[in-house]
């Protein structure tokens, strides 16, 4: 995708991605400038492979982030059943739904 000054902005204002790291990787960088991947500083020093578009690779970070601090949390959410319908220990059911024709048995219908 092709950012724009405005998406870059935005990112920065929603913490998408981090100002001080996009600081030090585009130290002179004009606010109305999008950075391509020769201007970074990672790049200029060969740290990086380079030929990516650097506003995805810092989103990327920011990805992969949320992904570690959900997997901190490996706790499924349990959903709770409704016990209204289902029986309890003693094989009782608590309440007749509505509607239920409870005269003969409807199972063999």
């Amino acid at each position: 995708m092709k950012y724009t000054p405005r998406h870059i902005k935005k990112f920065l204002d929603e913490g998408k991605i981090d100002p001080e790291l996009w600081q030090i990787h585009f130290p002179h960088l004009l606010p109305s400038h999008v950075p391509d991947c020769g201007e970074c500083e990672d790049k200029k020093s060969d740290l990086c492979q380079g030929g990516k578009n650097p506003v995805d690779c810092f989103l990327g970070i920011h990805a992969d982030e949320e992904a570690a601090k959900l997997a901190g949390t490996d706790r499924k959410v349990l959903r709770k059943k409704s016990k209204k319908f289902f029986p309890d220990s003693k094989g009782k059911k608590v309440k007749v739904p509505a509607g239920a024709n409870i005269t003969f048995d409807q199972s063999k219908m």
